[in-house]
């Protein structure tokens, strides 16, 4: 009996745990470029069941003592949290620095804590008309350096690539003159392309990586990934499910919660009928 209050406990704290996780996906329903996590859980591991009888009494089935009856679980628990990075919805801002990735990848990002990768691409520029973050850290191009942009009349790619639009005064056949808008390299954004075991939440909508994991450059002549600008990327959650998903694990757990009051009311009882013996 004490083994099913450990259980019945531990399928409580089980509960808890996917709440926790689940409850994160809703608040961040609405943040640019969050991506949802995903919980496995799994089981302690079993104890065999032997049949037994009171010492010095043969068993009630001659033979049967001691044979193996089966497992008894122990318990269940959080095995892994996993971030699902699944492409998350467009939504149009019309925004010049609002980008977006369709495919895989993320942003690389400068913060006071080192380097991060992200999907949010909700971008400005600060004082020193650098390229960043809504927090203000840096957005680094491909070669891990800051961005510099000292107009708000920029083109960006769907390779990443960021061009200044010049005014230019051209001639026309017909003697008129007329004007033009000359586009200016300025760089290109670095993007690489992570792997989901390797993920470490670092914020909403930002990750960190371990070291020695792989960060490879995207490379943007495949077509697999491209960059919108104007556009941005809301969360990968489906709120409907999330919804019905916390409203599940809610009665899983007063489900859990109900066998461990009656199995520890049962003990109480026990011991109270002991001492009137």
């Amino acid at each position: 009996m004490i083994r099913g209050l450990y259980t019945a406990a531990s399928g409580m704290l089980l509960g808890l745990r996917q709440q926790d996780v689940t409850a994160a996906n809703i608040s961040n329903a609405s943040t640019v470029g969050y991506k949802a996590d995903q919980s496995a859980q799994t089981a302690f591991g079993g104890v065999l069941a032997k049949r037994t009888s009171a010492s010095g009494s043969p068993a009630p089935v001659p033979g049967t003592q001691g044979r193996l009856i089966g497992r008894v679980g122990t318990g269940t628990y959080i095995a892994t949290v996993r971030t699902d990075i699944s492409q998350g919805p467009e939504r149009e801002t019309g925004g010049t620095f609002d980008l977006m990735l369709r495919g895989a990848g993320f942003f690389v990002v400068q913060t006071d804590q080192g380097v991060r990768y992200s999907r949010d691409g909700h971008f400005d520029r600060n004082e020193t008309n650098q390229l960043v973050t809504a927090d203000g850290s840096l957005v680094l191009d491909s070669e891990g350096a800051p961005i510099v942009v000292d107009t708000e009349r920029v083109r960006i790619k769907s390779d990443g690539s960021i061009f200044r639009l010049v005014p230019e005064e051209v001639a026309n056949d017909n003697g008129s003159r007329s004007m033009i808008l000359k586009e200016q390299f300025i760089a290109r954004l670095g993007v690489v392309t992570l792997d989901a075991a390797d993920l470490s939440r670092a914020g909403a909508s930002r990750f960190s990586v371990a070291e020695g994991a792989t960060v490879t450059p995207v490379d943007f002549s495949e077509g697999a990934t491209t960059i919108l600008q104007g556009v941005l990327e809301e969360a990968n959650v489906n709120i409907g499910q999330t919804a019905t998903r916390m409203f599940s694990l809610s009665r899983t757990f007063e489900a859990s919660q109900r066998v461990f009051s009656t199995i520890n009311e049962s003990l109480e009882r026990a011991v109270r009928d002991v001492g009137r013996v």
